[in-house]
């Protein structure tokens, strides 16, 4: 094997990336036929590729979006389609395709990656940890009742709410929908700022099976929406609603959604809700012990750049602080000296120690591991579960109340993002 080169996957053979995409997550399918699994969608995705000469040994995909982090959008890459035949596996080709990347998204001036993980264990041990969880809720729908017997607006003769009504949605109903989810973005971090072809391509259309679109609305205002699918199980479930996708503007809203979910008692025998981690309906159900509620893991996120991200804060304007961070960073090599942090006047100022500056006169004030360093700035995890249960530490000798300045440099915040990729 020669030199393998990191290159975009060439348009002309994206019949061949599908037929990796098939080996790697669908095999029980069968090999990809051209003829047979003809496919008009839009790929949003640029497609990359590890190469020893023109043979592929690995292969990705980068997406690009905006997401909401510490109340801002920001632009982050969304890292997918991970994928390696099984006669170049376990060669390394994956980590230096991790590596190419996160090395093409830094150069891109994109401070941010999020994946979601076949496998948690793979992934963190590369840099990446998890962002949020989120619950999922399984219930016959009868068990949803209590959305229109507690404070529902009043149904009129025709059954359809006097203050309101759900409707399905198409791709006409972007901007109506971006409005929804702005608002759900002051509540979650991580929210999409969904572009016009993600509402067409990836909101609108499912990878195996489009999903049923619906918005409740309310004065013209789209007030939620839920996307689902029907499944029928063999495990003597039944047939099942299956809620992959839900959002309110208002936490209040929550009701339109199980109602809504109730109304299918007719055609399904359970209902299946991924939901914020906030959100339960266990305490207000008929029998508790016929709805099983579970907290899962959700998507995984990393820093690309530290010493860049870290410039991106806007932290309280009365926050002074000052300490040395170093980086254990498993993948890419510029974490590989201290970074000296300076916190004023609403501002960060992050700046890479050189050679010789004195690295090895001084301890760090903090060394954290990259995963636990990116749950932190993400808000997911605060100071104090890090140094208990992370690799993440505050030297004996830093100031008394740095501990103190690194929570309030990085206060918590709800984190749920929905979107597969």
């Amino acid at each position: 094997m020669g030199d393998l080169d990191y290159r975009p996957f060439p348009e002309e053979r994206d019949d061949e990336f599908r037929a990796f995409m098939r080996y790697a997550f669908s095999p029980e399918e069968g090999p990809y036929d051209p003829e047979e699994d003809d496919d008009d969608r839009e790929h949003l995705g640029d497609y990359r590729g590890l190469f020893d000469g023109d043979d592929p040994v690995a292969v990705c995909g980068h997406h690009d979006f905006s997401l909401r982090i510490r109340g801002r959008d920001r632009d982050a890459a969304g890292l997918s389609a991970v994928a390696s035949p099984p006669e170049h596996r376990r060669q390394g080709h994956i980590e230096r395709l991790l590596r190419e990347s996160l090395t093409e998204y830094r150069d891109d001036g994109v401070r941010f990656s999020v994946l979601w993980p076949f496998e948690h264990p793979f992934y963190r041990r590369y840099g990446w940890e998890t962002v949020n969880r989120y619950r999922w809720v399984k219930a016959p729908p009868k068990q949803l009742a209590f959305a229109a017997e507690e404070g529902a607006d009043p149904a009129g003769d025709d059954g359809t709410d006097e203050a309101g009504e759900f409707r399905r949605l198409g791709e006409d109903d972007h901007d109506a929908a971006a409005d929804l989810l702005a608002a759900t973005a002051e509540r979650y971090d991580f929210t999409m700022a969904r572009t016009e072809a993600w509402w067409r391509e990836r909101t609108l259309r499912g990878w195996q099976t489009d999903p049923y679109v619906y918005g409740f609305e309310r004065d013209g205002d789209l007030r939620a929406l839920l996307s689902y699918t029907f499944e029928e199980r063999d495990d003597g479930d039944g047939r099942a609603m299956v809620v992959s996708d839900a959002a309110v503007a208002d936490p209040a809203d929550w009701d339109r959604v199980f109602r809504f979910c109730r109304d299918h008692d007719s055609q399904v025998e359970r209902v299946r809700l991924r939901l914020p981690v906030d959100v339960s309906v266990l305490d207000r159900v008929d029998d508790p012990r016929a709805v099983t509620e579970e907290v899962r893991a959700g998507p995984m996120f990393r820093l690309v750049d530290v010493a860049d991200a870290l410039t991106a804060l806007a932290p309280d304007p009365d926050l002074d602080a000052a300490f040395t961070l170093a980086v254990d960073d498993p993948l890419v090599d510029w974490h590989g000296r201290p970074v000296r942090v300076t916190v004023s006047d609403g501002a960060v100022d992050a700046e890479r120690v050189g050679a010789g500056e004195g690295s090895s006169a001084a301890a760090p004030d903090v060394t954290a591991g990259i995963g636990a360093l990116s749950q932190l700035y993400a808000g997911y995890r605060g100071v104090d579960d890090l140094r208990a249960h992370a690799p993440f530490d505050v030297d004996d000798d830093a100031p008394d109340d740095l501990a103190t300045d690194l929570a309030a440099l990085f206060p918590p915040r709800r984190t749920f993002l929905r979107e597969g990729f």
